[in-house]
């Protein structure tokens, strides 16, 4: 059951052409103030927010956004919340990886530091795909974040 699952998400994944892979840790937990699981959403919704921002402005109406899938993991204890995202970079890619790199560690005071984390271009989808699933079977729910992720299928957004 399991080999299906991952060979279905690496088949769906792979039909994009996604060119970045990040992780974004925490580098202090006990910054994360009341329920961490909770609190860290907000703080990588914030992130993701400000990097659409950065890219199309800020808009009143539906935000315009990066295409990214992300898987939300929580480590083997169940105590260490991080992000894996698969993304398709609208501007440069190495220019973007730094762009969400230096948001990440500079905005958000419980973040890790940039060596703590892992946003660079993409070697392989299928690759990306598998570690992404690495933590799939350990809660109810899987790891596929819907708020967190977004695809356009439409015509792309304007980088500003």
């Amino acid at each position: 059951m399991q080999k299906t699952i991952n060979t279905t998400w690496e088949n769906w994944l792979g039909a994009d052409d996604w060119n970045v892979f990040a992780t974004l840790n925490f580098g202090s937990l006990q910054l994360l103030e009341g329920n961490k699981i909770d609190t860290s959403a907000k703080v990588w919704r914030s992130c993701l927010s400000t990097v659409d921002r950065a890219l199309y402005g800020a808009t009143r109406k539906a935000q315009p956004r990066f295409n990214r899938v992300v898987f939300k993991h929580y480590g083997e204890d169940g105590k260490n919340p991080h992000i894996h995202i698969l993304a398709k970079a609208p501007i440069n890619t190495d220019e973007f990886c730094i762009a969400l790199n230096a948001i990440w560690a500079t905005k958000f005071g419980p973040t890790a530091n940039p060596i703590s984390n892992s946003i660079t271009p993409l070697i392989t989808a299928k690759g990306a795909t598998g570690y992404s699933q690495h933590e799939e079977f350990q809660n109810d729910t899987g790891t596929f974040d819907e708020r967190l992720s977004y695809i356009n299928l439409g015509d792309p957004h304007f980088v500003r």
